[in-house]
């Protein structure tokens, strides 16, 4: 090749690389928000127990080049409403712990998701954020290590059921439970009730979520003597760990609560809800109701048996007529939670539970029941019941007090 070609295709490659540089150079910014000022601050609080690396989330966000890739993602995730998960419309009821994104965190990241996910000044450097794993109560009254489990590594996700004793002497009062993953990158959820008594669920464990005490101080879930914990907990890789054999040796904590003067803490399966009264069209509403034949002091309320993808709202109606928001939510793969109240609701005898909801997956509803489904969907349980968590009429001890969960 002479000297002239050589010339030439240099003016070729030059000329390509300007083009590439000219189109990038206008590429639209209309975000007045940038990642290092506005953006990351918002990840930072928010969103790093789970996007972080080694975290249980598929991406980190804790970095420019690690969130600008998934900004669509973030963007339609949002809108959706699907994150941060297991939240709750903070605008009816009184949640504790809901974790919402405040209206204007929401517009930042919509903002700047949406807006050419501009990133601020080049030198500037940001903080470098690592994966906390540790007690979110503090160090727990007794901690009981788990087996050591492995995820094989042909298989993607597992639920798996430990058997734990406590080595407990006496009968002891639980204010709260929580779970230190030895694996945080596997370990998605977690449920945890006494052994001989599944209806009697301890704690719902998930990632990133506050980890809360019992809000009504001198209530407590009843430990008999020698009692043994059911611990069912679900493991999933992300699509990092394809392949990969991935080991768990996780430990439950237990924080106790005084004996003296302490009341049971009890759940009471109230609101069921047959598949025939959940129609099938993405849109379509549904509600019914349930009357409470007793007095309730409700603590806490979770979907025990609940297809995913519906919207669910709940308001408890006096015999007065006077009414009380108490919940609305989402519901979602992987993301069943038990959801506090921040105050115990008093709802005497005669109270009307009314819960209306709103189909937003209507294959999913179709495999929750019975019926056809698309291949990618993941059948739901067929039984749908809300719980509610209430304080022992009496005090601990006396007869009848278990009739409550009958």
């Amino acid at each position: 090749m002479n000297g002239r070609g050589v010339v030439s295709i240099a003016i070729v490659l030059g000329a390509l690389a300007l083009v590439v540089q000219s189109g990038e150079a206008h590429k639209p910014i209309t975000s007045k928000y940038t990642y290092n000022d506005d953006v990351f601050p918002i990840f930072k609080e928010r969103c790093s127990r789970c996007h972080v690396p080694g975290g249980v989330a598929p991406m980190s966000l804790m970095t420019y080049e690690e969130a600008f890739p998934w900004a669509e993602s973030i963007r339609a995730e949002l809108v959706a409403a699907h994150m941060p998960p297991a939240t709750v419309d903070d605008s009816f009821g009184d949640v504790a712990h809901a974790r919402g994104l405040s209206p204007k965190e929401l517009d930042v990241i919509l903002t700047w998701a949406s807006g050419g996910n501009p990133r601020g000044s080049l030198d500037q450097q940001l903080p470098a954020v690592e994966l906390k794993n540790d007690w979110v109560l503090g160090t727990p009254d007794l901690a009981l290590p788990l087996p050591e489990f492995t995820l094989a590594a042909d298989t993607m996700e597992d639920t798996h059921e430990f058997t734990l004793p406590t080595g407990t002497s006496d009968a002891r009062w639980v204010r709260a439970v929580d779970l230190l993953p030895g694996n945080p990158a596997i370990v998605r959820s977690a449920v945890v009730s006494v052994k001989g008594a599944p209806d009697e669920i301890l704690a719902r464990w998930l990632p990133g979520q506050d980890q809360s005490t019992v809000p009504q101080q001198t209530a407590a879930f009843h430990l008999p003597p020698g009692a043994e914990l059911i611990v069912r907990i679900r493991y999933k890789k992300t699509w990092s760990y394809e392949g990969k054999a991935m080991k768990d040796h996780s430990t439950i904590g237990l924080y106790f609560a005084r004996a003296s003067g302490t009341r049971e803490l009890m759940t009471l399966t109230s609101l069921p809800i047959t598949s025939s009264q959940i129609p099938s069209g993405k849109g379509q509403t549904f509600a019914f109701s349930r009357t409470l034949d007793q007095d309730v002091r409700a603590l806490a309320l979770s979907p025990d048996q609940v297809p995913d993808n519906l919207t669910l709202q709940v308001e408890a109606i006096r015999p007065d007529g006077s009414r009380t928001p108490m919940i609305r939510f989402a519901t979602r793969p992987d993301w069943k939670r038990r959801y506090w109240f921040s105050q115990a609701l008093s709802l005497p005898r005669g109270t009307k539970v009314d819960v209306t909801g709103t189909v937003t997956d209507p294959d999913l509803v179709a495999a929750a029941f019975g019926g056809p489904v698309s291949p990618e969907k993941t059948a739901s349980p067929s039984k749908v019941t809300l719980a509610l968590d209430v304080v022992a009429a009496a005090a601990p001890g006396t007869t009848g007090e278990r009739s409550l969960s009958r």
